[in-house]
């Protein structure tokens, strides 16, 4: 017995291991030797919930591999780091458009914030459905009540967390990130398109590489002026911060191939040109160069807290480089490699210390400018806690102010229908399969060429059977009466384990396109 203890022991020791090391091959985008290591520890183990995190994992080996058919090369004009916590504020978007919610809304605050100006009178969030998924929701003014909060589609709504919706300038493009479709792993950029014709989002597509990438990736939005693109990552910086990546935008980039880990590293690291030609401050919000002593004197502050924050910024990407390569490394190095980030350590805080006390002297010199009336009267309430950024780059990221809570009398949710289908621990399936008269949907579970078991419907019940003209079986379950109850019943379904779950529409009992019953409806 203690022998087959310690056999299982060292499987899973040796699991684990494989696990890692694909995890550390994907980072390093030597995906094809990733999918190995995570096939090799496929076969030690037996576990389900194992088997299904690896071919996971080797699953977005496998479409990370696909997209490096197919990669870009953007001209980067500028790239910052900020802290994760309040880097949304650093983007070229309107002054306190950013905003906590109110409690109708269900946000998170915190994580993913919310995109409303004010005047703006239709919002895009996201907000954790009754799973805790992430789903993206819109609301409209309708003039006394915003309306219920409804979900945006079927196309946009995956297994997993959708979030930062941004809509282009004209409506008609949807960029978000989302970690619960086909991606790279981690959150993943994607597009989406409005058909007017057919009253939907489109299909997301992936924006590919290297905008995604096997780091988390997010919040694209463009300058007012159109010429440029930010997004940021955290791809290459540690878990508390973020990258923000100026870009020039392009109607369309040409597309190669690059399978060379290397190079694809290079590439994916989106580092910033050294020809300040090709930059444009003016597609950034930044405040004129003022004149006489005391601004001159605030200039020179404000310098020195930038040259302390790249100061500040070297020594942490070199204590990152250096804790990475401390952990993978198992030799007579690890002595050498501590005592280094000892050092790096004790270096950084009196580096900080100086840096609070620059901080607390710009502070001080804003405080002057407002009492003396420097500051216009507009922008007096919230000048002082604005910060710039990169202007050494000739980009300057200015820090907006975090608007005051979004207040809106939200109506309630329709109260749903009688309950149409359950869960329990043994599913069935329905003695008939009509439907009443009218517009009726359902959550059809997937096809079949042979009869379902009752282990493959997972508990649900009751279950319609179909036979198609094409002599498969359907499985659908549910009677909805509108297509926003369908919707909201399709996530919690696919978690189930249907993750191909789609709605479809009946007319009479007869099926008809989804579409012609949302128009109908």
């Amino acid at each position: 017995m203690l022998l087959l203890l310690l056999v299982a022991s060292g499987l899973r020791a040796q699991t684990d291991s494989l696990l890692t090391e694909g995890d550390r091959l994907h980072r390093q985008y030597r995906f094809e030797e990733a999918m190995e290591a995570y096939a090799r520890a496929a076969g030690t183990t037996t576990s389900g919930d194992t088997l299904r995190l690896l071919r996971e994992k080797a699953g977005n080996s496998q479409n990370a591999l696909n997209m490096t058919d197919f990669c870009a090369d953007p001209v980067v004009v500028a790239r910052e780091r900020f802290s994760r916590k309040d880097f949304f504020l650093y983007y070229p978007l309107k002054n306190q458009g950013w905003r906590t919610g109110p409690n109708a809304l269900d946000l998170s605050v915190s994580d993913f914030p919310l995109y409303a100006p004010k005047g703006e009178r239709t919002v895009y969030f996201s907000a954790p459905d009754a799973a805790g998924v992430r789903n993206l929701y819109v609301t409209r003014d309708q003039d006394t009540l915003w309306s219920a909060p409804a979900l945006m589609g079927e196309n946009l709504l995956s297994v997993g967390d959708e979030v930062f919706p941004m809509l282009s300038a004209d409506g008609k493009t949807l960029t978000f990130s989302s970690d619960g479709f086909h991606g790279m792993g981690g959150f993943d950029l994607y597009t989406s398109t409005w058909d007017d014709g057919a009253g939907t989002w489109s299909e997301p597509v992936n924006l590919g590489f290297p905008f995604s990438s096997p780091g988390d990736d997010f919040l694209m939005a463009d300058t007012a002026d159109g010429r440029y693109t930010l997004f940021a990552s955290n791809r290459d910086c540690a878990a508390d911060s973020v990258y923000i990546y100026v870009i020039e935008k392009k109607a369309m980039l040409p597309r190669t191939p690059v399978r060379d880990p290397v190079a694809l590293s290079r590439l994916a690291a989106l580092l910033p040109l050294s020809d300040p030609a090709r930059m444009d401050n003016g597609s950034a919000v930044s405040d004129a160069a003022p004149s006489n002593d005391d601004t001159r004197l605030y200039m020179q502050k404000m310098g020195e807290a930038r040259a302390l924050r790249d100061t500040i910024y070297a020594y942490e990407r070199t204590l990152d480089k250096l804790r990475t390569t401390l952990s993978e490394d198992n030799g007579d190095g690890r002595t050498a490699l501590t005592a280094t980030i000892l050092e790096k350590e004790a270096a950084l805080a009196p580096l900080r210390k100086q840096l609070e006390e620059t901080n607390r002297a710009v502070r001080r010199i804003e405080q002057s400018f407002l009492k003396s009336g420097v500051v216009d009267a507009a922008e007096r309430t919230d000048r002082a806690d604005r910060e710039v950024v990169g202007a050494r780059s000739s980009y300057t990221f200015t820090k907006k102010t975090l608007g005051t809570k979004l207040r809106m009398k939200v109506a309630s949710a329709p109260e749903p229908g009688p309950e149409s289908f359950k869960v329990a621990p043994v599913g069935r399936f329905a003695q008939s399969t009509a439907l009443p008269e009218g517009i009726v949907y359902q959550i059809q579970l997937f096809t079949s060429a042979r009869h379902a078991t009752l282990d493959e419907i997972k508990g649900l019940s009751p279950v319609y059977e179909r036979l198609t003209s094409s002599l498969r079986y359907t499985y659908s379950v549910g009677q909805f009466r509108t297509f926003a109850e369908a919707l909201g019943s399709l996530n919690p379904v696919r978690l189930l384990g249907f993750p191909e779950a789609t709605v479809v529409a009946f007319l009479n009992g007869r099926s008809i396109p989804v579409s012609d019953a949302r128009r109908a409806e």
